[in-house]
């Protein structure tokens, strides 16, 4: 045998028997998917919209990032602990409160959007934020089949279905900003995508409610999702405050500025990182393995998917000043350091995000709550202290609190987890099922 046929199929005996990396795998392919076609979105975007048509759009996307939290988050992976005999009460119960979270975020939308219009007088702004909060008529309908395709292992099938409707979502975006729909180009295809996940994860994992199953009772559910969404909010806090603090200190062609260079230097780890997460609770959330097993499944990421995306990271900060101009033009090269600088803020957030999944593996979501608000106030103090002294300046600051801060978090997260008793861990999951 060849030593090329030897090394393609000591790669595939791997693939087959490594659950998280061929997870992984899945969520990647379809992840590259969206990354192609988000490129493309990002190119058209760089070369139609103005400043101030990003920064409108920008603001918007924000508060949805942050109000989409509430929408479900902490519901998924309740469902995925749940043991079989209790599998259909904990479904009922979790499938009753997202109907109730995603009304709530509903109406928050559209009074956030009428506050907007009102106070900064930019009716835009606030029919733009309004109009997103339709989204949440499709999470109720679809949260439950999603949870239950990756409680069965399907992840392929997640993949191929997130991945169809970010794919739609992003060449829609592209056709509607050549087509002159300004900030609207960005706000639209997330009502318009949103149909194809829901057809798709009931279509692929039909499911009904039993009343006759009863329900558990929605105090053990609360508890265990609400740090979940407080976590999830931090982490949306982060990734959206910092661009609400370049809009109200520097303005909106500022902040038209740090979107575009979120994008071209940020976006890469939100997708890896993402997929990551995805992969890796339902491998480190498997009740049949003991808690030393759970730890080493985590040990063993850490070596074999967060190093690499790690290293990925920091090698396109590096190639910033090639792929830059060439992609979106030489009107945003005297922005290029800002891109590299955002770009290797992410470096160390592989290592926060699988923590983060280990935690709530473990059954500990509260201790990932604690530690999150501890990075994320540091995190949005820092940047918002530097921002005066230029965006530049803010950004760089960022940078080094994110990727110190993120480091501590993780190796204090595996210390945390890794104090848990087996007997105590396997007495929670019977009970937070």
């Amino acid at each position: 045998m060849s030593q090329l046929a030897k090394w393609v199929e000591r790669v595939g005996g791997r693939w087959r028997d490594d659950a998280l990396l061929r997870n992984f795998g899945w969520l990647g392919l379809g992840e590259l998917v969206v990354r192609l076609s988000r490129l493309v979105t990002a190119i058209v975007l760089a070369r139609t919209l103005a400043p101030l048509e990003l920064g409108l759009a920008a603001s918007a996307m924000a508060c949805f990032e942050i109000v989409r939290v509430f929408a479900g988050n902490g519901l998924t992976q309740k469902v995925i602990r749940a043991t079989d005999e209790r599998l259909e009460a904990t479904c009922n119960a979790a499938w009753a409160i997202a109907w109730l979270l995603c009304g709530g975020m509903l109406v928050l939308h559209l009074l956030i959007g009428v506050g907007l219009a009102v106070v900064l007088d930019r009716p835009q702004l606030g029919l733009l934020v309004a109009a997103l909060g339709a989204v949440f008529l499709f999470v109720p309908c679809g949260v439950i089949q999603g949870a239950l395709l990756l409680r069965d292992g399907r992840i392929g099938t997640v993949a191929t279905i997130g991945t169809t409707q970010t794919a739609s979502d992003n060449i829609l975006v592209a056709l509607l900003a050549l087509l002159g729909f300004g900030p609207w180009a960005i706000v639209l295809p997330k009502l318009l995508s949103a149909p194809i996940w829901l057809v798709g994860v009931r279509w692929m994992r039909p499911w009904h409610r039993h009343p006759e199953a009863g329900h558990v009772p929605w105090p053990d559910v609360w508890r265990y999702i609400l740090p979940v969404i407080g976590s999830e909010l931090l982490v949306a806090a982060r990734m959206n405050l910092d661009k609400i603090l370049v809009g109200a200190i520097l303005g909106l062609n500022a902040l038209g500025i740090y979107y575009f260079a979120f994008n071209a230097g940020y976006g890469l780890s939100i997708i890896l990182t993402g997929a990551l997460a995805s992969a890796s609770f339902p491998h480190f959330a498997d009740a049949a393995i003991s808690h030393a097993d759970r730890l080493a499944r985590f040990d063993k990421a850490l070596r074999r998917l967060a190093l690499p995306i790690a290293a990925l990271i920091a090698l396109q900060a590096a190639l910033v000043s090639v792929y830059v101009p060439v992609l979106f033009g030489a009107r945003w090269e005297p922005h290029l350091p800002i891109v590299a600088v955002l770009c290797l803020s992410a470096v160390s957030k592989p290592f926060f995000d699988l923590s983060c999944q280990l935690l709530r593996a473990t059954g500990r979501p509260g201790l990932e709550l604690q530690g999150s608000l501890a990075l994320s106030l540091a995190m949005l103090s820092a940047f918002a202290v530097a921002l005066p002294f230029g965006l530049m300046a803010g950004v760089v600051t960022l940078a080094v609190v994110a990727l110190v801060l993120q480091v501590v978090f993780t190796a204090w997260a595996r210390s945390r987890a890794g104090a848990i008793a087996p007997a105590g861990h396997a007495a929670m999951m019977g009970a937070g099922a």
